[in-house]
Formats: C-alpha cells, sequence, structure tokens
C-alpha cells in the first residue's frame, strides 16, 4: 500500500496553484513553502535555497541565490582559535553556526517578480497545514527518532516536533501554529514580515 507522503502534500499544493490560475513560478513559491512545514527534516524558512527560474515566453532565464548569509557582526575571530586553527563545531553548533535565512527573501522576491496570483495566495496551503497540521509518515518518523537527543535538548524543538518528548509514531499529527504565524506575517507585509518583524 503507497503511502501519502508529507511531498505529496507539496505537490497538490502546487497543483492547486495552478487550478486557481497561477503560473509555474507560483507553484514553485507554494511547493517551497508547504516542504518548508511538511518536511522540517529537509527543509524550512530557516535555511537557504537557490532558484533556476526559466520563464517560457521570453526565454529569460536566471538565477535567485537565496543561501543563508552570516550575521552582520560575525569575525573570522569567532572561529579560530589563538594559534588561527579552526574552533571545533564553530560552525555547526550554537550561535556561531547561526546564519540569516534567505528562504523568506526567495519566497517573497519570486511570488513578486514572477508570479501572477498574490503571496498570501501561494502561501495559503503552507500556512493551512502548520496550523491545522499533518499526518507524518515513516519517514518523519523515523527521521525524528535518528535526532531525538537533538530535538529533546534543543529549545523549544521537542514540544513541537516530538510526541510527548518521544519520537512520533507514523500518523502523529504535527501542528506548528508559530510557523503559520510567521507565514501570515510574510503573506501580509512581505519581507519585511520576517526580517523586520
Amino acid at each position: 500500500k503507497q503511502q501519502r507522503g508529507e511531498s505529496n502534500e507539496a505537490t497538490a499544493a502546487g497543483h492547486g496553484i495552478l487550478k486557481r490560475g497561477g503560473n509555474a513560478f507560483d507553484a514553485a513559491v507554494a511547493v517551497a513553502a508547504v516542504l518548508a512545514v511538511v518536511e522540517p527534516y529537509a527543509s524550512g524558512l530557516g535555511g537557504g535555497s537557490f532558484w533556476l527560474l526559466h520563464r517560457a515566453r521570453d526565454g529569460h532565464q536566471v538565477m535567485v541565490d537565496a543561501r543563508e548569509t552570516a550575521p552582520g557582526g560575525v569575525t573570522q575571530a569567532l572561529y579560530l582559535d589563538k594559534t588561527g586553527k579552526p574552533v571545533r563545531g564553530a560552525t555547526t553548533q550554537g550561535g556561531t553556526a547561526a546564519g540569516i535565512p534567505g528562504v523568506p527573501a526567495a519566497l517573497v522576491h519570486v511570488a513578486e517578480r514572477y508570479g501572477t496570483l498574490p503571496l498570501a495566495v501561494t502561501l495559503a496551503p503552507a500556512i493551512r497545514h502548520a496550523r491545522d497540521g499533518f499526518k507524518v509518515d515513516e519517514r518523519y518518523a523515523r527521521i525524528a527518532g535518528l535526532r531525538e537527543r537533538y530535538l529533546q535538548n534543543g529549545t523549544g524543538t521537542s514540544r513541537i516536533f516530538l510526541e510527548a518528548d518521544r519520537t512520533p509514531r507514523p500518523g502523529w499529527l504535527l501542528r506548528q501554529p508559530e510557523l503559520a504565524e510567521t507565514l501570515e506575517r510574510l503573506a501580509k507585509e512581505g519581507r519585511n514580515g520576517f526580517y523586520a518583524g
């Protein structure tokens, strides 16, 4: 028996946007936003992305670089010890591993520059999945199990991504109301809803 799976939620969102009259760029924004909700282990607003776009009507092609960037106050000294050798874990753990996410800016940029529908429409499926929740599949449960200790020790991650502080069973309903609010602000206020809110 084939399971529905989280990526199918994203595909359905893209199809839904096309049926509402959106173009391929609108659908791509919807798909990326839903993946940020339903595949938190592989995607999300907190990361970066690259978008290779092709507009068929005029052959316009563009690469949108939405990689994370280092915070303005970061210096090389945070990553090197007194002898100039890399500090173990500095780029993978704690505050020195943080980056300014590029995904929210990319969603807004692609929607405003290339899409035909308002961002509130293209983000609506992601907002709905975040607020109402979705049933996690076996893949989510397996990955959460592999990262259970990290999720238990993270700030607020256990409350969101684990079931009673343990790896959830397939079929568990994952709700992310804070993410829904963030997506709503992005839809309403554009870039500033995320970066200046």
